[in-house]
């Protein structure tokens, strides 16, 4: 019979009231459940499986950070020799993170009624990603759990170190572009109107620089509701389409054709997948299961395809160099690197290496990207803001020449 969950509310020997979930098979196993837990229950009702895997499905997954503070806690106490379940009970007053400590709560239980580890994880893969079950499987298997979590750690690490390094790369152009575009809105919406109520009162004819800007300014001041919903209306639009599997293989074919961002997806990919795949060889995880878990992590569709493609020539008893040779996406360097490990057997050291030598070459394009897009977002903003400003002083010459001729424009006196 499956098992069930149920929501209690119970009181302790203290008689203190407490409520949470337990599974069971029936509402009397689940008693029993409390019961030995020295919990007198008040109220027992059954939870719908469905509201519970929806929850799970909204939570989205556990940030890489946090999985590695928690993978080396973890890797740490096991080492020591303390009993899998105290580690659980531990890593539940230690984790700060919410969700993974109501996910260590469930394992718990999992672990309490005879089930394995990675078993008690494999229900929560909407939040944890499928590297961390699998290397969990294979390292009870090998009776090799603290050093599996040791090579997680230091896979989640990395991974964090490498996403930290683009974003804050990304973090100071994005904020010079909102200011730069917030300081134009404030330009067109409050200052230009005040010189467009001048220049209608001089009736001076306007330049086409002056003219356009003016354009701008009314419509933006006067329909501003219109563009506020056309924004909005684009941007749902935009996560809706991007979402769907041809929106994803949109985007993802469109990053890699992008002059200078391109280049710096691919080594992005290149360096996961050596990584992940590394990190999975090394654990003991057979190559085509841990093909099967890179595809689903490497992050980008164009790449999953050619890895899919890399394992159905495995499966037919071929090696996965000669697909990869005429990739999209992996150069030649890092596919004859691959070529030599499985030759020689030593492919997750290889990877290991590549691994290493791509990480290096994203952060030094990253250095780059960012010596680039500065000067280039400031050039822009000097384009905007000069733009207005002439715009403006135009006709300002125009009228103040107009006042020393002994008259303004349009036979005002």
């Amino acid at each position: 019979m499956p098992e069930s969950t149920f929501a209690y509310k119970a009181r302790n020997l203290s008689g203190q009231l407490i409520t949470g979930r337990v599974e069971a098979e029936s509402s009397s196993d689940a008693i029993s459940l409390l019961r030995d837990k020295n919990l007198f229950v008040v109220q027992l009702n059954p939870v719908r499986r469905y509201s519970f895997d929806v929850g799970k499905l909204l939570a989205g997954k556990i940030k890489t950070r946090d999985l590695a503070v928690f993978c080396r806690q973890f890797a740490t106490m096991i080492g020591s020799g303390i009993p899998l379940l105290q580690c659980i009970r531990i890593l539940i007053q230690q984790t700060e993170n919410k969700r993974l400590r109501n996910i260590l709560e469930e394992v718990g239980v999992a672990i309490e009624k005879g089930n394995g580890l990675s078993e008690s994880f494999r229900g929560y893969s909407e939040q944890l990603p499928e590297i961390f079950i699998n290397m969990l499987a294979a390292g009870e298997v090998s009776g090799t759990i603290d050093q599996t979590l040791e090579r997680l750690a230091v896979h989640f690490e990395k991974d964090h170190q490498l996403r930290e390094k683009i974003k804050s790369a990304m973090t100071y152009p994005a904020m010079i572009a909102g200011m730069a575009l917030l300081s134009v809105l404030v330009l067109i919406t409050l200052i230009v109107p005040i010189f467009a109520d001048i220049f209608a009162q001089s009736g001076a004819v306007l330049p086409l620089p002056t003219r356009i800007l003016m354009g701008i300014s009314g419509a933006l001041t006067g329909y501003w509701y219109l563009f506020l919903a056309g924004v909005a209306g684009l941007f749902v639009a935009a996560r809706q389409g991007f979402a769907s599997e041809n929106g994803r293989k949109f985007i993802d074919r469109l990053l890699l054709q992008i002059p200078v961002v391109g280049p710096l997806a691919t080594k992005t990919i290149v360096a996961r997948f050596a990584r992940t795949l590394a990190t999975l060889l090394r654990s003991g995880v057979p190559l085509l299961r841990s093909l099967e878990t890179v595809e689903k992590v490497v992050g980008n569709s164009i790449a999953a395809k050619e890895i899919a493609e890399a394992m159905r020539n495995i499966k037919e008893g071929e090696r996965m160099a000669p697909v990869l040779i005429k990739s999209k996406i992996f150069p030649p360097m890092a596919v004859n690197m691959i070529g030599i490990g499985e030759e020689s057997g030593a492919l997750d050291s290889m990877l290991e290496k590549l691994a290493a030598f791509y990480e290096q070459e994203v952060e030094a394009m990253i250095a780059r990207l960012s010596s680039i897009v500065e000067p280039v977002l400031i050039a822009v903003v000097g384009i905007l803001v000069g733009f207005i400003a002439i715009s403006i002083y135009l006709p300002l010459f125009g009228l103040s020449g107009a006042i020393q001729g002994g008259g303004m424009p349009g036979g005002m006196p």
